[in-house]
Parts: structure tokens; sequence; C-alpha cells
């Protein structure tokens, strides 16, 4: 399923998922939850979702609709592991533009030993999300 700029479901690395995230979904720890939620659906158009966790204290889950499988969880900052959350697009060009017209601060497009573009955005915390052109 795709949002108005293209955008596909996030990727379904499941691994170093804790708790507080459903299956399909990856977790962005944030220091300010209100923020960090009006960010989310005016920059990429997500919206709240309702889904039942194990401790959904302080979390919101948001997707690109209602139906979709696909869940970020936003929530208190936690270690990670370093990996970084990662969302398809049809055409990394065109996400790229959307997002940048909307005042988010997008890296330039480049390519992997595959040949797959892909660009790196940053959300109003400083978190980091990998766009990648769908295979």
């Amino acid at each position: 399923m795709r949002n108005q700029d293209g955008f596909a479901k996030s990727n379904t690395y499941t691994q170093h998922l804790t708790s507080r995230q459903p299956a399909d979904s990856f977790y962005i720890g944030v220091h300010d939850l209100a923020a960090a939620t009006t960010w989310y659906t005016e920059k990429l158009g997500l919206q709240k979702v309702p889904l039942k966790m194990d401790d959904e204290e302080g979390c919101i889950v948001l997707g690109f609709s209602k139906n979709d499988q696909t869940r970020i969880t936003l929530g208190p900052r936690i270690p990670t592991g370093g990996m970084t959350p990662m969302l398809y697009a049809s055409k990394a060009d065109k996400a790229r533009d959307a997002l940048s017209s909307r005042g988010v601060i997008v890296g330039e497009i480049k390519e992997d030993r595959q040949g797959t573009h892909f660009f790196e955005m940053r959300d109003l915390e400083d978190n980091g999300i990998e766009v990648s052109e769908e295979p």
C-alpha cells in the first residue's frame, strides 16, 4: 500500500524488535511524543492507528492507513542497537522532492552496489530514516 507520495510499506526487518513493537514495524525513540506525532502526521502523512501492545504506555502507533500492516511506533528513547529504520518508495527522487517540499531534511540520492537508489531523511529530533527505492 502506498500513500500519496509513493511511499510503500516499511521494511519487514524484525531483528531487535522490542515488546513495544508489533510485527512489520519499527520503533523511533523521541523526547517529545506530542511534537513527534504531529511531525510524522504532517510530514509523512501518517495517522494514528489502533493497536494493542504489551507495553503501550508512552507510545503512539502510526501508519499510512488503518488497514496497512506497517506501523511506526513512537515512544521513549531506548537503545536500538544502531538499526536505521527504512521506508520504501516507488521512486526515490519523487519521494525526496515531496519530503523536501514539506521542510524535511533530506540527504542526496545515492546508489548501492546493487544499483538501488536511496537517501536518508531526518526527523525533528534528528532520528535518521533511510528511504530506499523498491527493487
